[in-house]
């Protein structure tokens, strides 16, 4: 059982996609740091949801959405941290094709603690859930 069970119960992609990322830190780093892009993408995809922000009609990227976030005052600057460094590495290993293991590895204890930053705020308040598509 991987690290990122503890979502499975409210955001089963979470967990399945930070599985996938934990998989492979080792034996395929480039596929690890984009799973954990991706896991930060569906995070912020869930804040707009359950804090009623419509996503950008117009220019609707990763970034985008971090700034609606930001504007609305719902991110802690550790956390905005957090999502700037995952967002880069993705971009890194999608574009450039980046496969540092220690970046990946490192990477990875800040998408966990994503993870866990989001069952913290958003379980105490269930009836906030909202299902995405």
């Amino acid at each position: 059982m991987g690290n990122f069970i503890f979502l499975k119960s409210h955001w089963e992609d979470l967990s399945n996609t930070g599985e996938l990322a934990e998989n492979y830190v080792f034996s395929d780093p480039n596929t690890s740091m984009i799973k954990q892009g991706m896991f930060a993408e569906r995070l912020v995809q869930y804040m707009l949801a359950y804090d009623g922000i419509e996503e950008p009609s117009y220019d609707n990227t990763h970034s985008n959405r971090i700034k609606l976030l930001k504007k609305n005052d719902l991110l802690p600057r550790d956390i905005d941290d957090t999502l700037y460094v995952i967002r880069k590495m993705r971009n890194d290993a999608t574009h450039a094709g980046d496969d540092d293991q220690k970046r990946a590895k490192d990477n990875l204890r800040l998408t966990f603690d994503l993870g866990v930053w989001l069952s913290l705020i958003h379980i105490s308040e269930p009836t906030r859930l909202r299902c995405i598509s």
